[in-house]
């Protein structure tokens, strides 16, 4: 029967109008079940699921990783692994619904995975028999393994995207040189440098005072970095250049920064970042092996991306790690060199005023050209 005909029979008298309606209703709801709307509408924000992970290592750390992804399943993109750097927790990634990289992913279909680092947010302590002291080396060869293991069971991709900010691209520099890219797809690195001899980066050695004064460093590591840079920071202009362009942060969002993103440095990590610094260059905690002259080693897509002003990871630091990686796959972006575009510096890669469309698309971009799902 024609869905007209019940009209025609109205119109002639020979129905009610309340059975007529009732007909289009229930042509209306079958033609509704056939074609559904779309679950997201164009320009609409995608919802997103929240879960809380852990990730058990062999030292019997229990490493904290938030997950983000879409409500809607359909087309989802690879897994993510975000690793924070030094001095910051995981909040980095995620300071608010505007200001956070994950989020950002997550909302553009990738699986996100934010890690803390062992001795940040909720991966403070290990459990009972676990390690009391640990260095770089141990996130390396430790940490990260286990990391990616559970992702990949998780997530069901046996090829992770990484992403590391700061020290927290070190930190993936290392495991795929000592890995070999084992669960790896690719690599992003922000801000991350394997050297410190550059004439921008000589503030870092004010920290090598710390060995010469044992109860300077008792008093660092009592009241720690949160302390030191929430007190200092906003009134020593030349320190807080140093971190952060502050033209380039609005002032709500370097609140939250300092109130809510800083984390405490371990011992064994602040030994092994001074001699770091002493050396300058990217070692173990030993000082037998050199992850820089190791870079040849990775062999992956890799996307470097820096800021014009950066300097604790300046332009010519991530030079040096472009011309030494042994990717044929390899980008080096600099942001903020434009007329137009702001002066980068260290911290407002990730949350400086236009980050969102300057930064955040570029990395979006090179991950989607990348993706690592089989």
């Amino acid at each position: 029967m024609s869905p007209l005909t019940p009209w025609w029979r109205l119109l002639t008298g020979k129905t009610s109008r309340a059975r007529v309606f009732l007909r289009g209703a229930v042509f209306l709801s079958l033609f509704s079940l056939s074609f559904p709307a779309p679950a997201v509408l164009p320009g609409a924000v995608p919802a997103l699921s929240r879960e809380l992970h852990w990730a058990v290592t062999e030292e019997k750390f229990e490493l904290a990783l938030e997950r983000l992804y879409p409500e809607q399943r359909s087309g989802r993109r690879a897994a993510v692994v975000l690793v924070h750097g030094i001095f910051v927790n995981s909040r980095i990634f995620n300071l608010d619904d505007d200001q956070g990289l994950a989020r950002y992913l997550a909302r553009d279909g990738f699986d996100v995975w934010n890690l803390s680092l062992r001795g940040t947010g909720r991966s403070l302590n290990p459990l009972r028999g676990g390690p009391k002291s640990w260095t770089l080396d141990d996130i390396v060869e430790r940490d990260l393994a286990a990391v990616l293991r559970h992702v990949q069971k998780e997530s069901g991709s046996s090829k992770i995207l990484c992403l590391g900010y700061d020290m927290g691209g070190l930190l993936l520099y290392g495991y795929l040189e000592r890995r070999g890219g084992a669960g790896v797809a690719a690599l992003v690195t922000v801000g991350a440098p394997a050297t410190f001899d550059q004439p921008q980066q000589e503030p870092m050695k004010r920290l090598l005072r710390l060995e010469d004064s044992p109860f300077l460093k008792r008093a660092f590591l009592s009241l720690n970095a949160p302390f030191f840079a929430r007190l200092l920071i906003p009134f020593l202009p030349k320190m807080e250049r140093f971190f952060y362009n502050p033209e380039n942060i609005d002032e709500e969002v370097k609140t939250r920064l300092l109130d809510d993103a800083l984390a405490e440095i371990h011992p064994g990590v602040l030994d092994h970042l001074l001699l770091m610094i002493r050396r300058g260059e990217f070692v173990s905690a030993r000082g037998d092996f050199s992850y820089r002259k190791a870079l040849g080693k990775i062999r992956l897509p890799i996307l470097l991306v820096g800021g014009e002003g950066d300097m604790v990871a300046p332009p010519e630091s991530l030079r040096v790690v472009h011309r030494a990686v042994g990717s044929k796959d390899r980008t080096l972006r600099i942001v903020g060199a434009g007329p137009k575009s702001p002066s980068y510096g260290h911290v407002d890669l990730l949350v400086g005023r236009k980050a969102r469309e300057e930064v955040f698309p570029l990395i979006g971009r090179w991950l989607k050209q990348r993706d690592g799902r089989e």
